[in-house]
């Protein structure tokens, strides 16, 4: 551990770079994500996060299996896909947070040091939300897939409240904190050149952006 605090920000340009890659993938396989839900319409993975009632998912999913049957086997590769590729997010995403907050806690007085810790340390909190709900998802992927109970539709709304609540905290706090330093001038030189780093991680993903293939929408006549 002792190391891992000690190359934090080396640590952070690696975890920063599998994020990237990964949201680049997901964000790809999105753009099969297609439902019938009279017409042929676009739908998101917030969609299947934050359900309005315990029969939203599976009516979703109805409609998946609705589609003609090319779209149809492409939805459904693309959805299973981005939940499987979302396993590799999460080490990525929530140790990103953990690094910034662990760096955050090292320039902070005693009091300051014991919050950021706490907030660097809960983030296994939602990486853990983020599995059961992956899981969830996965088996709701299937047809004819009945609706929850309302005990488990409530309790997975809790997972989502508890998963991204929780990630929000603790990235919002990371990152004004390292804001804070950065306008104060109360930084090390010698991790400036982590930033450029990540700066060139980020532009090689809005770069991977602009040459992606722009979204075909599939035909509204089934087949």
């Amino acid at each position: 551990m002792e190391t891992l605090i000690n190359d934090a920000w080396c640590w952070l340009c690696i975890s920063m770079g599998l994020l990237l890659l990964t949201t680049f993938v997901m964000m790809q396989q999105s753009r099969e994500f297609y439902t019938m839900d009279v017409v042929i319409r676009r739908f998101s993975i917030l969609d299947l996060e934050f359900p309005g009632s315990r029969y939203e998912i599976p009516a979703l999913v109805k409609g998946v299996y609705a589609l003609p049957v090319e779209q149809r086997s492409k939805t459904l590769s693309a959805l299973r896909g981005q939940l499987w590729t979302d396993f590799l997010f999460m080490p990525a995403a929530y140790g990103s947070i953990f690094l910034v907050c662990i760096k955050v806690a090292e320039k902070m007085n005693p009091a300051g040091t014991t919050l950021f810790e706490w907030l660097a340390w809960l983030q296994l909190l939602p990486w853990l939300c983020d599995i059961i709900e992956n899981i969830y998802l996965l088996r709701k992927t299937g047809p004819n897939v009945p609706a929850s109970t309302e005990i488990v539709h409530k309790a997975y709304q809790w997972l989502e409240i508890t998963k991204w609540g929780i990630s929000s905290i603790g990235m919002v706090c990371g990152l004004s904190a390292l804001l804070f330093f950065w306008v104060t001038g109360d930084f090390d030189p010698a991790s400036l050149h982590y930033l450029l780093i990540m700066a060139a991680e980020a532009g090689v993903f809005i770069g991977l952006l602009f040459v992606a293939k722009p979204v075909k929408a599939p035909s509204p006549i089934s087949g």
